[in-house]
């Protein structure tokens, strides 16, 4: 037993000096000190994300007994699962548990193993990785009409001091940019703001589908800043700070994990539109470069046979010199439907690709990235008209140490919201919703507007859509508020109901003006048929469009039926 626990020893105690944010890193804080039932809890959460050291961890737990009862088999079934997803340093646990078994408990626990592997192991359909496949990876917001640039902050353009920001927002009616959540912004708030000011002053395209003016919903951009010629200075600080993050995220730690992310993705001096980083021990660099001047694609639209709104998948291309495809093999986790391969097949036998490089048989190997958009169609947001598109990359293969992505999806799986939100930023519910699952406030709020701005939501999804809302609205959120005090204007008739939504639209109003809260408030009056104050409200809320800049026809219509004492329509 002394091995065993050496071994286990030599992993958990690791140092945990680095601030920790992601669940995995509290849940190991917790341990420390020996609040195992706690630990337990944090540590269940996230080896269900597929973070092999959570899952070794319970392992542990589960051996020793600590916050939960002794289970042998159970200890087997996670040190099993994590090997599966690459801690094999739980390897020699593994055999010292199951020296330690009976017949039967073996038998029970290689069923047991079997069983998680399936939803928690590498290719698990309860693993993080496996639902990264299912988010709008291709969203184009329209065309700016006026687009300001974002200013290097003073300060940190003389230091030579790089830096980034993303940010996740919706363009409404009048082109304008609304709602604006902060996705990213490294290494300092400083670059968000920059970006956020950029945003705030910039103007897109008003987009007409089928005679009406249409919305665009998470609709991203990302600000990128960086001097050619970084001080020497700060570039030792940088190679120091990639020293410490590196080790610590080595070790396991989520949020040196996620931050090492932000910085070999900010570091990157290539344009990862046109370069995709590959791990070279499953694939080699490209000979020869590839550009795709037209796909030739079929027409894709949406298909109910089909079950998820969004697929991505990807597959490696070998090209002739005049840019036909000479082989492909589907590469990465997700294999696509067969209704979905065939067009992407078809695809590549009819694209149009101009290939240059020294003379030589076949060129690649090439990455080529689909994306097809399942969503059904919707009178209010113009997103779903992006329905395909594809991508031809040139291939660079990396160690994994070297790759933001790679560190990215481990910080998910510790548990780390901001790398849970940057995956899930495109409506992928599979992972914002565990996101919102764990409590994240952001995730909840996104999660529920991605629901909400369905037009094929059944009840179950918005009954959901309305927890989380719910939650994120006990947690001073806003725009939750806002949009919870809607889904119950819009659509109940309940008179408890109806007055949580004036409860919650004052809230907001008395933080910021909000042309909306004003509309669902003034709405909620009118159904509880005090027309009166609809009527201030939406006054209120005619004025507060007009002032920002919102859309005001629809807000008229809706004054105009309370001053004849009607509900207005949506």
């Amino acid at each position: 037993m002394k091995k065993l626990a050496s071994v286990i020893a030599g992993i958990l105690l690791v140092g945990q000096s680095f601030s920790a944010s992601a669940n995995a890193d509290r849940a190991m804080d917790l341990y420390l000190n020996q609040d195992y039932a706690q630990a337990f809890k944090l540590f269940q959460k996230t080896a269900h994300l597929g973070h092999g050291k959570s899952q070794f961890n319970l392992g542990v737990q589960y051996l020793r007994g600590q916050g939960v009862p002794q289970d042998p088999v159970l200890a087997y079934a996670y040190l099993a699962v994590a090997i599966e997803n690459g801690f094999l340093t739980a390897r020699q646990a593994l055999k010292t548990v199951e020296r330690r078994l009976t017949p039967a408990q073996t038998k029970a626990a290689k069923a047991k193993a079997d069983e998680l592997i399936g939803f928690y192991g590498k290719a698990g359909s309860k693993n993080i990785r496996y639902a990264l496949p299912f988010g709008r990876a291709y969203n184009p917001p329209p065309k700016r009409t006026e687009n300001p640039e974002a200013k290097y902050p003073g300060s940190l353009f003389k230091e030579g001091i790089p830096g980034m920001a993303r940010y996740l927002f919706d363009i409404d009616r009048n082109g304008i940019v609304r709602d604006m959540q902060l996705l990213q912004s490294y290494p300092t708030d400083e670059f968000a703001q920059s970006v956020r000011e950029k945003l705030e002053n910039s103007r897109y395209q008003i987009l007409k589908v089928g005679g009406t003016l249409r919305k665009f919903s998470q609709a991203q951009f990302s600000g990128m800043f960086k001097r050619t010629d970084i001080p020497e200075e700060t570039r030792k600080k940088l190679a120091s700070k990639h020293k410490q993050l590196l080790a610590k995220a080595k070790r396991g730690n989520s949020k040196a994990q996620a931050e090492l992310a932000d910085m070999l993705e900010l570091m990157s001096d290539d344009n990862m539109l046109k370069v995709a980083y590959l791990p070279d021990d499953t694939v080699s660099s490209s000979q020869g470069e590839a550009n795709l001047l037209a796909s030739n694609a079929d027409n894709f639209s949406n298909n109910i046979q089909l079950e998820e709104d969004f697929y991505n998948f990807a597959y490696l291309v070998w090209l002739d010199k005049q840019g036909n495809t000479l082989r492909f093999e589907a590469t990465g986790d997700y294999k696509a439907p067969k209704e979905l391969d065939e067009l992407a097949v078809k695809t590549m036998n009819n694209w149009q690709v101009l290939v240059s490089g020294d003379e030589q048989a076949e060129y690649g190997p090439f990455l080529a990235e689909f994306f097809y958009n399942n969503e059904a169609r919707n009178s209010t947001y113009s997103n779903y008209l992006n329905r395909q598109n594809v991508k031809l990359k040139k291939i660079i293969a990396k160690p994994r140490e070297e790759m933001p992505s790679y560190w990215r999806l481990k910080a998910a799986q510790g548990g780390d919201f901001a790398s849970l939100m940057l995956l899930g930023s495109g409506c992928n519910l599979r992972i914002l919703g565990t996101a919102a699952d764990l409590g994240h406030t952001p995730a909840q709020t996104l999660a529920a507007k991605c629901v909400l701005q369905k037009t094929n939501a059944n009840k179950d999804q918005l009954n959901q859509a309305k927890e989380w809302l719910t939650a994120a609205s006990e947690q001073g959120d806003y725009i939750a508020m806002r949009e919870l005090a809607g889904v119950y204007a819009r659509d109940s008739h309940n008179q408890g109901e109806l007055n949580y939504a004036i409860e919650l639209t004052k809230k907001v109003v008395d933080e910021k003006d909000d042309p909306w809260a004003y509309e669902y408030m003034a709405a909620a009056y009118a159904k509880l048929g005090q027309f009166e104050e609809a009527i201030d409200m939406q006054e209120k809320a005619v004025e507060e469009a007009w002032d920002k800049d919102y859309f005001v026809d629809a807000a008229k219509a809706r004054l105009a039926a309370y001053e004849n004492s009607k509900l207005g329509t949506w």
